[in-house]
C-alpha cells in the first residue's frame, strides 16, 4: 500500500464500494430466487454484479500494488485479506452461473434443484463480501472511528441499499421477467435508508459520548470537522433523505433518480470512511521516528540511484 501505510488511497473506498453494491446485488437475486422461485430481477442487473465484485476486486489488485504478485493474496489461509479475496472469487463465479439462469438458450437454465443451490451459495458468499470491509477496517485498533463492530453493520446495510438501488436502475432498462421484485424494491431501499440515517446517527453518537476520547475527536470531525459538510450535505441530504423521498412516488423516472443518488451515496460514504483512516492512535515515539524517515527527494537518495 502507499503513503507509508498511514491511509488507504481512493482506489480503496472504490474497491468497497463496487464489491459491497455488486454482493448486495448477488444477495437479492438470490433471495427473490429462492422465495419466489424464479429470475424475478432484472438479467442486467444479475450479470453486472459478480461483475462489480470483479471490478472492486481489480481497484484492490492496483491498490494493494504489485498486480503481478496479486497471487499471493491467496496464499495465506491465516489472513483476514486472503478471506476476502476467497470469497470475493467465489462470488463472481456464483454470480455469472446465477445470472445464466436468466438465459433460456442455456441447456441448465431449466434445473431448479442446480439453481437453487446456486442461490444458496450466492447468497452465503455475497453477505461475507458485503460484510468483509467493514471486518476489516473494524480490526484496526489504531484507527479511533473504524475501531468496533459498528462498522461491519454500517457496511452491510450500506452494501444491501446500493446494491437493491442497483437493481432498480437496471431493471428501468432491462424490465425483469416479472415486476414482482422490481415493483417493491424503492419502498425496500427507502425502509433501509431510514434506517441507515439512524444508524449513522446512533454511531456517531455512541462514539462521541460513550468511548474513548480518541474516538470521540475522530467521531466531531463529521460534525463540525473538514468532512462534515460532505457527510451531512452529500451523504445524509443528498444520498439519504432525498433518495429516500422520491423512491416513495410511484412515478418510475423519480425512483430511477432516487437509485442514482442512493450509488451517490454510497460511494461518497466509503470516501468519507476510508479518509477517516487519517485519524490514528501512534504508539510512543512512533511520529518521532516517522519524521527521520526519507521522503524520496533527498539529496542522498538521488545520488545512489545514479
Amino acid at each position: 500500500m502507499k503513503h507509508k501505510h498511514d491511509t488507504w488511497g481512493w482506489m480503496l473506498a472504490v474497491d468497497f464500494f463496487f464489491a459491497g453494491m455488486g454482493a448486495a446485488m448477488l444477495v437479492i437475486a438470490g433471495i427473490t430466487d429462492l422465495f419466489i422461485g424464479e429470475i424475478t430481477t432484472s438479467v442486467l442487473g444479475n450479470f453486472l454484479a459478480p461483475i462489480f465484485v470483479a471490478i472492486g476486486a481489480g481497484f484492490l489488485i492496483l491498490e494493494l500494488g504489485r498486480p503481478f504478485q496479486a497471487w499471493r493474496v491467496f496464499m495465506n489461509p491465516k489472513a483476514i485479506l486472503t478471506f476476502g479475496a476467497w470469497n470475493m472469487l467465489l462470488a463472481i463465479a456464483f454470480g455469472f452461473v446465477l445470472a445464466s439462469f436468466g438465459i433460456k438458450a442455456f441447456p441448465w437454465s431449466e434445473m431448479v434443484v442446480l439453481r437453487k443451490i446456486v442461490a444458496v451459495l450466492s447468497i452465503i458468499v455475497g453477505l461475507v463480501v458485503a460484510t468483509y470491509p467493514g471486518v476489516l477496517l473494524a480490526r484496526h485498533k489504531s484507527r479511533p472511528f473504524w475501531n468496533g463492530p459498528g462498522m461491519m453493520v454500517i457496511f452491510l446495510m450500506s452494501s444491501l441499499v446500493t446494491g437493491a438501488a442497483a437493481h432498480i436502475a437496471c431493471g428501468f432498462f432491462v424490465p425483469a421477467p416479472t415486476e414482482v421484485v422490481l415493483a417493491k424494491l424503492p419502498y425496500f431501499v427507502a425502509a433501509l435508508l431510514f434506517f441507515q440515517i439512524l444508524i449513522w446517527i446512533g454511531y456517531i453518537m455512541i462514539k462521541i459520548d460513550g468511548t474513548t476520547e480518541r474516538e470521540a475527536k475522530a467521531a466531531e470531525r463529521w460534525l463540525k470537522g473538514d468532512i462534515s459538510g460532505s457527510f451531512k450535505i452529500g451523504f445524509l441530504v443528498c444520498g439519504n433523505v432525498l433518495p429516500l423521498i422520491l423512491l416513495l412516488f410511484s412515478n418510475t423516472t423519480a425512483q430511477v433518480i432516487g437509485a442514482i443518488l442512493v450509488l451517490f451515496g454510497g460511494l461518497l460514504m466509503r470516501h468519507l470512511v476510508v479518509k477517516a483512516g487519517e485519524d490514528r492512535t501512534w504508539l510512543p515515539g512512533e511520529l518521532n521516528y516517522r519524521s527521520k524517515l526519507p521522503i524520496g527527494d533527498e539529496e542522498f537518495l538521488k545520488a545512489w540511484k545514479c
